[in-house]
């Protein structure tokens, strides 16, 4: 009786006390949502894929760079390996469509450019190319790259003088387009004046030795040996 009346009054205290019992895995938590729901795998949604870097012996396992932390959870580890690679090829996507966007901005900015050789270098107003520049910027360019950009000169009063000229030969336009924006920019031409191109196609041309061809008549060397 003794042994049996202990062996109520264990059980009596197991059921009147479960905050004390001990479920094991999935149940409890590590200081976070109790493991297997939904609350757990949202917050591990995020860890990225791949072998986990480890430190034995005092090296690094593997010894590139790899993420820390926990492993990917089942769920989470098949879930990449099925749809995979996304995101990441999306991400690569991004990087290479945003390194040709920044291309094609440079190349536009370049090209719309208003260079020192496109004004008087001593009135600083607009010369023959700079208006045939102008035209071709104004009828040709995209409307999202049209943007008339001036090289700046060393004297302000100069920037100022050959903005108000640019600004004026817009307006002389059938349509009296005011609103592209002009914008001064610290730059250099690129490549050489057309007068220095033409000047070293010249030299070239003249200083040119005449066109020699060798050639043997035909019979000649059966000649000799007879």
């Amino acid at each position: 009786m003794p042994i049996r009346a202990q062996g109520l009054f264990v059980a009596a205290v197991a059921i009147a006390s479960p905050a004390v019992s001990f479920a094991g895995w999935p149940f409890f938590a590590d200081n976070g949502p109790k493991r297997g729901t939904a609350e757990y795998y949202c917050q591990r949604a995020d860890d990225p894929v791949g072998e986990r870097q480890k430190c034995h012996h005092g090296k690094a396992w593997p010894p590139f760079a790899r993420p820390c932390g926990p492993e990917q959870t089942c769920v989470h580890k098949f879930h990449a390996n099925h749809y995979w690679p996304y995101p990441y090829n999306v991400q690569d996507r991004g990087d290479v469509r945003l390194a040709l966007a920044t291309q094609v901005n440079n190349g536009w900015c370049v090209a719309t450019t208003m260079y020192d050789y496109h004004f008087d270098p001593a009135t600083h107003q607009l010369n023959s190319a700079g208006q045939q520049h102008l035209s071709w910027i104004f009828t040709h360019t995209p409307p999202q790259y049209r943007q008339i950009y001036i090289s700046s000169a060393q004297d302000a009063a100069q920037n100022d003088v050959r903005t108000e000229s640019v600004r004026h030969a817009l307006a002389g336009y059938s349509t009296g387009d005011n609103s592209i924006p002009i914008t001064l920019r610290a730059t250099h031409p690129l490549g050489r004046p057309a007068t220095e191109v033409e000047q070293i196609f010249t030299n070239a041309a003249s200083n040119a030795l005449p066109p020699a061809i060798e050639y043997q008549a035909v019979g000649s060397a059966q000649t000799g040996g007879s």
